[in-house]
């Protein structure tokens, strides 16, 4: 196996996804925690509950940046990439003109209230959630790239799916799951 796609350590650099992961991690978790403190922050519709969902999954985004397992940091990507990206589709599609009640409160074309009163959406958080979807998924695209290289494409999926078994039934802790 190529020493490209084996943990970095302390003396290896990381990988662009877990790069990815960092960047995108730092950056939710200082919104999703200006979403707590200041529910109009950046123009965002931002209420406690989906400040914290969004610091969160910063959180974990760090996390799996800073461990040394990149297939972690694929997941993540992955995963919160079709979070952000429902979200973006949804609000790009059917969102529509009104006065959101949370957060900036000023007239908006694309608003969508998916929960009332607790997670509604305009066009500053469709933009947002589209940038985000679309970055994660190039870090998640770019791990597969690197896995499939050679013809591989089938043992990278049967390494996630490995890891996802791993992840829900025990833990992971197979060493063989680590990169």
């Amino acid at each position: 196996m190529d020493s490209e796609l084996h943990p970095a350590g302390p003396e290896e650099p990381k990988h662009s996804t877990q790069i990815i992961s960092l960047f995108v991690g730092a950056l939710l978790f200082i919104v999703g925690l200006s979403g707590i403190l200041f529910d109009g922050f950046a123009g965002l519709h931002l209420s406690w509950i989906y400040g914290t969902i969004i610091a969160v999954s910063g959180a974990l985004l760090l996390y799996t940046g800073y461990n040394n397992k990149s297939l972690d940091a694929f997941l993540c990507c992955l995963l919160f990439s079709i979070f952000y990206g429902l979200q973006a589709i949804a609000g790009w599609i059917f969102g529509r003109p009104g006065v959101p009640t949370l957060g900036l409160d000023n007239f908006d074309q694309k608003w969508i209230k998916i929960i009332p009163g607790i997670h509604e959406l305009g066009r500053n958080d469709h933009i947002l959630n589209s940038i985000l979807s679309l970055v994660l998924l190039g870090g998640a695209i770019d791990w597969w790239r690197r896995r499939s290289e050679g013809g591989h494409q089938f043992e990278a999926l049967r390494e996630v799916q490995q890891g996802v078994r791993g992840h829900i039934h025990h833990g992971q802790t197979d060493q063989g799951l680590r990169d």
